[in-house]
């Protein structure tokens, strides 16, 4: 394959997106659009490839879609959602406009909830879907007001169902069934590493089970925040106090959906460091989101081995972040 020259940025190359059925089959016109998202060769400077896998293809602009339609899917499914209750999920980011979009077209009321100072732009793409939504203090994961615990009692009181990305294994199963299943279809042993971002980990724990059964070989790479505990839980480090300004990258402990055992990494990437390269990456005509810059940060150093084919998860656009990519 023709190499990139040293510095441009040709992305021209774009493969097809596999031909399968999505997981799971979807008859709807919207939700139907999710999945098969295309692989584009990213021109680094390294003598490696890169190829960035557009996640924010699908419906609502992230990666996010594919987590709300399985889980939500898979949860009708075996009955623990009926209807009679609302879907209720916690998320300042991506996770609530994707499940208020699913709950919007199957007709299932839904309510989000998340932290006091999230996004107008944030809040406001949940509700235009339809969503309830509630604000909660911005307080630590221990506080009895947190976000999480407040989706958790909702669901409670009005008899709904609580999805819980953060605890439940739906999430990195629903990669492992579908994402992965993409990447073996369009790279398949191609691949010498993947990157992606961890926020829950789910996407980059189901796509390594699941690419490590057929090519054990591959190199996954998490990346994380760098005053996160994702990396220290990983490495057997002490925990750092958690401050990380990158929505979708980072966590103040392990959680339950990210599979450690299928990851060879996780490395660590300052939040200015991806704000610039988000802005870099903008300026040159890809809109992308800081977790995914983050992501492309990591590549680059893999990329300086020539037989290097590194796949970059890129999770979501830049539609969000324009406060960030301005610069502000």
């Amino acid at each position: 394959m023709e190499q990139p020259v040293a510095g441009s940025t040709d992305r021209s190359r774009i493969r097809d997106a596999p031909t399968i059925a999505p997981y799971p089959e979807c008859e709807d016109p919207i939700l139907g659009r999710t999945g098969g998202t295309p692989i584009v060769e990213y021109g680094g400077d390294g003598p490696g490839r890169i190829y960035c896998k557009l996640e924010y293809e699908n419906p609502t602009g992230s990666m996010k879609d594919r987590v709300a339609l399985g889980m939500i899917s898979s949860m009708r499914a075996n009955g623990d959602i009926d209807g009679e209750g609302p879907v209720v999920e916690a998320s300042s980011g991506n996770t609530g406009g994707a499940v208020a979009l699913v709950c919007a077209r199957l007709g299932l009321e839904c309510e989000i909830t998340f932290p006091e100072g999230t996004s107008g732009q944030k809040s406001g793409y949940m509700e235009a879907y339809g969503a309830s939504t509630r604000p909660c203090p911005d307080v630590a994961s221990g506080h009895e007001d947190y976000y999480h615990r407040e989706a958790k009692r909702i669901a409670e009181k009005t008899g709904g169902t609580f999805l819980n990305q953060y605890e439940n294994e739906l999430n990195p199963q629903v990669h492992y069934e579908w994402t992965g299943e993409e990447v073996l279809e369009q790279l398949g042993g191609e691949v010498t590493h993947i990157v992606s971002p961890m926020g829950t980990g789910g996407t980059v724990s189901g796509i390594a089970r699941r690419v490590k059964e057929e090519y054990p070989e591959v190199r996954v790479i998490g990346v994380d925040g760098e005053k996160s505990n994702i990396w220290t839980a990983f490495h057997g480090e002490e925990p750092v106090e958690y401050d990380v300004a990158v929505e979708g990258l980072g966590k103040s402990e392990r959680l339950p959906t990210m599979w450690f055992e299928y990851i060879d990494d996780v490395r660590a990437v300052a939040d200015e460091a991806a704000f610039e390269r988000a802005r870099a990456e903008a300026r040159d005509g890809l809109l992308i989101g800081p977790s995914s810059a983050a992501a492309l940060e990591v590549a680059d150093e893999y990329s300086t081995d020539p037989e290097a084919v590194v796949l970059t998860m890129v999770c979501d656009n830049g539609d969000q972040y324009f406060d960030v990519l301005n610069g502000s």
